[in-house]
């Protein structure tokens, strides 16, 4: 069975069935559905029929994360791979939620080197056959690590509660009447290869930030140069023209806080693309 975690539900789709020798190992999820999670910043889990009963806890422990440390979706090849996540000052709880079609083993290693237990303080462990969400409170700052055994495919997002956030990223044009001039939301088709002007919002505290575009998988497809246009003490506005890449695309941002600790998050959902204008 497929779920799709999203912002406000979650919405399922039965697959082959699992008695089948070798699930959830075997097969493939749908692709629609990573489709929509994907483009509504959703994530898919697999879950076999018995933990349905459990799952209620991956909705529960999302509420009041809104930002999104890192994510990462895409085939894992058998072997060991190891994803970093910054975490900065201003994370009060993070939640790590991995899912991995043929998983063997997740482990969360602190900066210190020491691996998240389930026993420790502080701490909320939610094991699936083929997935883990670890909550830490009051996560130290600096560089952790999810280092992953199996293969297939894996869906994985670290979401925060934090102070330091990504607002929101649109895409604008200029517009407006003489005396009045301004940047409006343009919803106009995204073309690959075309200019468009992109505008992204931050809280203050995100200090010399860059912005990048990545894919669904995490691989970076392109700068964004800024030019800061307004700051406030509520809110940073940049605006960077761009060229549209040839896929699917995230912004992620990273900078630093005031105590030198790298400060990163991502946008949730993707851009999609249009062929035509």
């Amino acid at each position: 069975m497929l779920w799709v975690l999203g912002v406000i539900g979650l919405l399922a789709q039965q697959q082959q069935p699992h008695t089948r020798p070798g699930w959830p190992c075997v097969g493939r999820p749908d692709p629609s559905m990573v489709q929509v999670s994907e483009g509504s910043g959703g994530q898919v889990f697999l879950l076999d029929p018995s933990e349905v009963g459990s799952s209620a806890t991956l909705l529960m422990a999302r509420q009041g994360h809104d930002e999104t440390l890192r994510r990462v979706v895409g085939e894992l090849e058998p072997g060991v791979r190891t994803v970093d996540v910054h975490v900065d000052t201003s994370v009060e709880h993070v939640l790590f939620s991995v899912s991995l079609q043929c998983l063997q083993e997740i482990e969360i290693v602190r900066p210190s080197g020491t691996p998240v237990a389930a026993s420790d303080p502080g701490v909320t462990w939610t094991a699936f056959q083929a997935g883990r969400q670890v909550g830490v409170d009051a996560p130290e700052a600096g560089l952790w690590k999810v280092q992953l055994a199996g293969k297939g495919l894996l869906f994985l997002v670290v979401h925060a509660r934090a102070s330091l956030s990504l607002d929101d990223v649109r895409p604008v044009r200029a517009g407006g009447r003489p005396g009045h001039e301004g940047f409006f939301r343009d919803d106009a088709p995204l073309v690959p290869g075309t200019q468009r002007l992109m505008e992204i919002r931050l809280s203050p505290g995100i200090l010399g930030p860059t912005f990048q575009m990545r894919n669904s998988k995490d691989t970076p497809l392109g700068t964004l140069p800024p030019t800061q246009q307004q700051a406030s003490e509520d809110e940073h506005v940049y605006l960077s023209e761009f060229l549209v890449p040839s896929t699917p695309f995230r912004v992620v941002v990273t900078g630093r806080d005031a105590a030198g600790n790298i400060v990163q998050r991502a946008q949730g959902s993707l851009f999609q693309l249009s062929q035509t204008r």
